[in-house]
């Protein structure tokens, strides 16, 4: 069947005869799998330049508010936006006169989208009929990376991965905390890639080259960390995207495990879905992720796709 249909079979996990915690809904890399038609002037445009339909490259971060979908496609370079609601579909390549060139995270915070340029060393700020609001470069060295929002706070984080931290800004891009340094103990980072932060404020990073997840309060206070480098279940090879659900589940995406794992509140691991492959349910090299109520997507990264999966409740 098309992809962005209902499948005709349903796909779970765990596998019977285990009680079923997650599903497949869908899975799209063209507006139109979510039934989004181009308008006229993209239609044109699109014949202009002998483009056929808009498609992701290489997706790889996202962010989703209340059916917005933003997706920061660094093979393109491009930033996907999906307005599910009204059925609009934009594509951005440039803010004002800086061109995108390696976009790597997005986030939306209220009426903006925010995107980090691992490329230009910049992180980009949209309004949401596409108009470039503003470019931060809050320091020399830095390369951004993942990005969240804290939408209680009004903050965004960044995971710079040039200087070993994540960065808080408020809205209009002053740093208003910053989170670690380089090393291996708590509160210490080996190139942090992802972030993702909670109802409560904490934040979560995937603190890559040292193979584990950190969690900090709200104040930047480290909390713990979970996590190590191996094979087994709940060990990391590649650990990428994460994110929280309102139960307090961590999802973490393993890009060499081709796989996300799912983690309780205190690091325990509880399972995983995907498996390496092409097809519906199967990774090839993700990257981000996105909550979104009971939605979990998943850029789907070297499949040039996004995968939407479901939480059906459940502790284990």
């Amino acid at each position: 069947m098309p992809e962005g249909s209902a499948r005709a079979v349903r796909m779970v996990w765990p596998p019977p005869p285990a009680p079923e915690r997650v599903e497949l809904r869908e899975v799209f890399r063209h507006p139109s799998d979510l039934g989004i038609r181009p308008s006229v002037w993209q239609r044109l445009g699109n014949w202009i330049a002998g483009r056929g339909e808009a498609h992701f490259v290489r997706p790889a971060g996202i962010a989703v508010r209340e059916e917005w979908v933003a997706v920061a496609d660094a093979g393109a370079p491009a930033v996907h936006v999906f307005d599910r609601v009204r059925g609009r579909y934009a594509r951005w390549t440039a803010c004002g006169g800086a061109p995108l060139l390696q976009p790597v995270g997005v986030a939306i915070l209220h009426d903006r989208v925010y995107v980090a340029d691992a490329g230009a060393r910049r992180a980009f700020v949209f309004q949401r009929r596409g108009d470039c609001q503003a470019r931060w470069s809050p320091e020399a060295g830095w390369r951004p990376a993942g990005m969240a929002a804290d939408e209680e706070r009004g903050r965004i984080y960044v995971a710079d991965a040039g200087r070993h931290q994540v960065l808080a800004f408020d809205s209009e891009g002053a740093v208003i905390l910053r989170l670690g340094r380089r090393g291996q103990g708590l509160g210490e980072f080996n190139f942090p890639t992802w972030v993702a932060v909670d109802r409560e404020g904490r934040v979560y990073v995937t603190d890559s080259l040292n193979f584990r997840i950190q969690v900090f309060d709200a104040q930047g206070q480290p909390l713990r960390m979970f996590g190590k480098a191996g094979d087994g279940s709940g060990d990391f090879a590649r650990p990428k995207g994460l994110g929280v659900d309102r139960d307090g589940h961590i999802y973490v995406v393993d890009a060499l495990f081709d796989a996300v794992q799912v983690f309780d509140a205190d690091g325990r691991y509880l399972m995983v879905f995907g498996e390496r492959g092409t097809g519906p349910g199967q990774f090839w090299l993700p990257s981000g992720l996105a909550l979104d109520g009971d939605r979990i997507y998943v850029a789907d990264s070297y499949n040039q796709r996004v995968q939407v999966f479901r939480y059906l409740g459940g502790s284990g």
